[in-house]
């Protein structure tokens, strides 16, 4: 396909956007945050604080998360989506800067702040009987802990998955498990729930840390601590955990089929 022949103004167009957002270095943080009616959000809270949190390691500053968090209790009203399932997305970048420079912006330059709210269809079928996933090494930078927008070996291993008929990658360093492409990895090993422990190699994700709540409230043995790659085909349970995918049991890994997948229902 060959290229436009339309020359128009940036200021005409907005497309000095990804220029002036720092867009064009990934220079910025996201959250998405689950709506389910009538409850309104799913742990607004601590997806506001990893948010913040993000920020604070990127040393963006000047953003008020309770500004954003009233912004998206409006938008949801205004969009009018409170009436079935929805999720928030929320994007903020250093803020608008040219020349393009591979350095901070001036101290006074105010961060930009996208907000939107879409429905959301629930993976139920997916929730229901069980994922395949692929299995890939983690190539990715040492900072996983930051939800950065720069996601493209998530997107990559993601794609991959998708053309192989799965439904997520999930990966491993140096032999050991750490998370999926937009999920966290928990197993069951000898009857206790397993997943690999908080550091920058993954991201604390806000599902995983209630479901380790909801364990430990319910007496079922949790256990923080690495998952070795070998022990893979060996495990009782494995299952992806993320504000989209909720708990979604795996059944398949690659090719081998998780020991006890005829007990999903």
């Amino acid at each position: 396909m060959g290229l436009s022949q339309w020359f128009l103004s940036a200021a005409r167009t907005g497309l000095d956007l990804p220029v002036r957002s720092r867009l064009s270095f990934s220079d910025g943080v996201y959250e998405v945050v689950r709506y389910y009616p009538p409850r309104g959000y799913f742990q607004k809270e601590a997806h506001l604080r990893r948010l913040q949190y993000g920020l604070e390691q990127l040393q963006i500053t000047k953003v008020d998360t309770a500004q954003i968090d009233r912004v998206i209790e409006e938008l949801v009203v205004r969009n009018g989506h409170t009436g079935a399932q929805a999720i928030a997305y929320i994007e903020v970048t250093r803020g608008s800067t040219i020349p393009r420079q591979h350095f901070f912006p001036p101290s006074s330059t105010m961060p930009t702040v996208f907000i939107t709210t879409n429905p959301f269809k629930p993976h139920a079928e997916e929730i229901e009987k069980g994922v395949r996933v692929l299995l890939e090494d983690d190539i990715r930078w040492s900072r996983c802990d930051i939800k950065t927008i720069a996601l493209i070996p998530n997107v990559l291993s993601r794609q991959r998955a998708v053309e192989a008929g799965a439904c997520e990658t999930i990966w491993s360093r140096d032999g050991f498990m750490t998370e999926g492409t937009h999920t966290n990895f928990c197993a069951v090993k000898a009857g206790t729930l397993i997943t690999p422990p908080r550091s920058n190699l993954i991201l604390s994700g806000v599902t995983r840390q209630v479901i380790l709540e909801l364990c430990k409230s319910s007496g079922i043995p949790v256990r923080e601590g690495p998952i070795e790659k070998s022990e893979l085909p060996m495990l009782q349970e494995c299952m992806i955990i993320g504000t989209t995918t909720e708990v979604t049991p795996i059944v398949r890994i690659n090719d081998w089929t998780i020991a006890t997948a005829c007990r999903v229902r």
